[in-house]
C-alpha cells in the first residue's frame, strides 16, 4: 500500500501554487482534480479564435498584493509583474460617464466582491493569468490525476476522541491513503464528504446556510472599437436585487475587440439556470444603456459561470486545520479574508506557512490571524 506525503485535492490557482511549493521538498505528492483540465476558473478560453482569461481579471496594488504575487515569482522563476497604474472606475448615467465614486446607501448584496475591483491601482500584469497556471504544472504532470471526484474522506477511531484522517475515496471506489491532505475545493463539498462524528450536524446545517458567490461572466467580440482601458461599473436599467456588473475593454485586435465583464450570483440561486438568464439579460441591458452602438456590432459572445469565489460560514484552528482533523488544510479561497485572485494567492502561502514552509508573507503580522477555535457543541 503506497502512502503520500501530501494529497492536494484541486488544481486551481491555490492548490497547484500548494503543490508546486511541496513538490520541492517531496516527490511523494499527488493532485486529485475532479474536471478534465487543470486550473479550476483560471483556465484559458477562447473567443473568435483567441485565446483569453476565463472571465475578467484584475489584480490590486497593494504592498501585500506585492508580497502575494512575488512570492509566486520566485516559485515560478518567472516575471509577472510589468508595473502598475492608476485604476480609474467610471459608470455611467443619463449624463454620460463620470468617475465612479460610490454605491451610497445602495450597496449591492455581494459589495465585497465588487469592491475587489475598486482598487485606485492595479498592477500590470506581463503574463495572463491562464499561463500562471501552464507555469505551475511544468513538472507535476505526473502528479496530477485529473477526472478524480473525491467522494469520502476515511477516517481511523471515529468513536475515539481523536478521530485520524488516513485515506479518502475517489470515484466512489478507489481509495487512495496519505498522511496529510490539503482541500483547495468548494467548501460546501466538505458537507458530504466528512462524517458527523467530526463535523456535525449543526455545523453543516450552519455550512449549508452560508451564503457563497459565483461569478456570472459574459465575453463579447464586437467591430466597434473603445480606446478606453479602465474599468466600467454599470447599473441603474432597473431597481432590483440583481445589482450591478463590471467589466472592461481588452487591446482592440485587426478583426476587432473583446470586452469581458462579470456580475455575481449566489450558489444557490445559480443552481437554476433560469436566475442566471436574469442576470445575464440585465448585464446586456447595461452594457447597451452605457455602449448603444456596441450592442449593434457584437458577432459573438461567451458565458460562464465561475466556480464558488467566496463565502463560507466555517471555522477553524489558526493553522487553517479542521477542528478535530490536525491533518486536513482548507486551502479554499473561500476562507481567506481576501478576494478573487489575491484571496487565491493569500490562502496558498497561509497553508504553506503552516506546514513550515518559507514564503514572503510574515503570518503574525500580515495575515488576519483566525483564532484557535473548537467545534459548536
Amino acid at each position: 500500500m503506497h502512502i503520500y506525503d501530501y494529497i492536494i485535492i484541486g488544481s486551481g490557482l491555490t492548490g497547484l501554487t500548494i503543490a508546486k511549493k511541496l513538490s520541492q521538498e517531496t516527490e511523494n505528492i499527488l493532485v486529485l482534480e475532479a474536471q478534465d483540465f487543470i486550473g479550476g476558473g483560471n483556465h484559458a478560453a477562447t473567443l473568435n479564435s483567441t485565446s483569453i482569461s476565463n472571465g475578467l481579471r484584475f489584480f490590486p496594488s497593494s504592498d501585500i498584493s506585492f508580497k502575494a504575487i512575488g512570492f509566486l515569482e520566485e516559485l515560478i522563476s518567472r516575471k509577472l509583474v510589468s508595473s502598475s497604474q492608476s485604476s480609474c472606475v467610471e459608470t455611467y448615467e443619463s449624463s454620460g460617464f463620470k468617475k465612479f465614486v460610490g454605491f451610497g446607501e445602495k450597496s449591492p448584496a455581494f459589495y465585497e466582491q465588487l469592491s475587489y475591483f475598486l482598487s485606485n491601482e492595479e498592477l500590470l500584469l506581463s503574463e495572463n493569468t491562464q499561463d500562471w497556471i501552464h507555469f505551475l504544472a511544468e513538472g507535476l504532470q505526473e502528479k496530477i490525476q485529473l477526472k478524480s471526484i473525491v467522494t469520502k474522506f476515511g477516517f481511523e477511531g471515529l468513536d475515539s476522541e481523536k478521530p485520524k484522517l488516513t485515506h479518502l475515496y475517489v470515484n466512489g471506489t478507489k481509495t487512495i491513503h496519505a498522511l496529510n491532505f490539503v482541500f483547495a475545493g468548494p467548501v460546501k463539498d466538505l458537507i458530504n464528504l466528512v462524517p458527523e462524528d467530526v463535523l456535525n450536524a449543526r455545523a453543516k446545517a450552519k455550512l449549508k446556510k452560508s451564503k457563497a458567490w459565483q461569478g456570472v461572466c459574459l465575453d463579447l467580440f464586437h467591430n466597434l472599437a473603445v480606446e478606453k482601458s479602465n474599468l466600467f461599473l454599470l447599473d441603474g436599467t432597473t431597481d432590483d436585487e440583481i445589482g450591478p456588473c463590471i467589466g472592461r475593454f481588452l487591446p482592440k485586435a485587426d478583426v476587432g475587440q473583446i470586452s469581458q465583464w462579470m456580475s455575481f450570483i449566489d450558489s444557490e440561486t445559480a443552481e437554476d439556470t433560469e436566475n442566471i438568464g436574469l442576470v445575464l439579460k440585465k448585464m446586456k441591458r447595461q452594457i447597451k444603456r452605457a455602449f448603444p452602438e456596441l450592442s449593434d456590432s457584437i458577432k459573438k459572445e461567451r458565458i460562464s459561470v465561475s466556480p464558488v469565489l467566496s463565502g463560507s460560514d466555517l471555522k477553524l484552528n489558526a493553522n487553517s486545520t479542521l477542528p478535530k482533523v490536525p491533518n486536513l488544510w482548507i486551502a479554499s479561497n473561500q476562507v481567506s479574508p481576501y478576494q478573487n485572485l489575491l484571496g487565491s494567492l493569500m490562502q496558498a502561502q497561509l497553508i504553506l506557512c503552516s506546514l513550515g514552509f518559507a514564503t514572503n508573507l510574515d503570518v503574525s503580522s500580515e495575515i488576519i490571524e483566525i483564532p484557535e477555535i473548537s467545534e459548536d457543541p
